[in-house]
């Protein structure tokens, strides 16, 4: 015969039962979310890692683009530079025909002067004049040479618009970086001085773009010493 006892007894094994039924299956329901959050968290870590990636190769992108645009200035900066100092190059022969006719020019002067008779000297001590030859040389070759000067200088400031100056030679010691001795010259100044400037050479900054042609002082001879 069944008891109230044994009723209640069953009745609790029954819920316990239940209730064990209803753990397990929070339990699965526990660890399936578990599994479900771990793959969620794979997910995004994978998606992180691969965010950063991108947001690295598109850094790398950048830098290398503002490389290339940087060298392609660089480029372009040094391509003007040189073909403005072809440019100027071009106008070297212009100074040097202007220079020569300057020391022709000159030198004319100078080889009428000498020319000059005694009668002529007397005649401009006397009268404070010069003789008629010379007065037309000069008149003639005065406005001439000061043309020609005008317009050297106009030509060297253009020059020194682009940083481009004249080498300073005369009376400075040889230097085989900028100077080319074309002739040597027996003077009493100290051996390898330069004397005389023949053809202008030119630098920009520290850059020779054409060496100087110079006459260099040179020793005497023993035997001319001797003599």
């Amino acid at each position: 015969m069944v008891t109230m006892s044994d009723l209640a007894t069953l009745e609790l094994g029954a819920k316990v039962e239940a209730l064990q039924g209803t753990v397990a299956a929070l339990e699965k329901q526990i660890g399936r979310a578990g599994r479900e959050q771990l793959k969620a968290n794979a997910i995004a870590e994978r998606q992180a890692e691969q965010l950063a990636e991108a947001l690295t190769a598109l850094h790398a992108a950048e830098e290398r683009r503002a490389a290339e645009l940087e060298a392609a200035h660089a480029q372009r900066r040094t391509a003007v530079a040189e073909a403005r100092l072809e440019v100027a190059r071009a106008i070297f022969p212009s100074i040097d025909g202007l220079d020569e006719a300057l020391r022709a020019g000159r030198a004319m002067l100078e080889h009428a002067a000498r020319r000059e008779t005694a009668n002529d000297l007397l005649q401009r001590l006397l009268f404070d004049e010069p003789t008629q030859a010379t007065h037309a040389l000069v008149t003639t070759l005065d406005p001439w040479l000061q043309g020609l000067t005008m317009v050297r200088r106009r030509l060297l400031d253009a020059l020194s618009n682009e940083g481009i100056a004249s080498i300073d030679a005369e009376g400075q010691s040889f230097d085989p970086r900028l100077h080319i001795a074309v002739e040597a010259v027996v003077t009493d100044a100290p051996p390898g001085t330069v004397i005389h400037v023949l053809r202008r050479g030119f630098v920009v900054g520290e850059r020779v773009l054409r060496p100087v042609e110079v006459a260099v002082a040179a020793a005497p001879s023993a035997k001319s010493v001797a003599l």
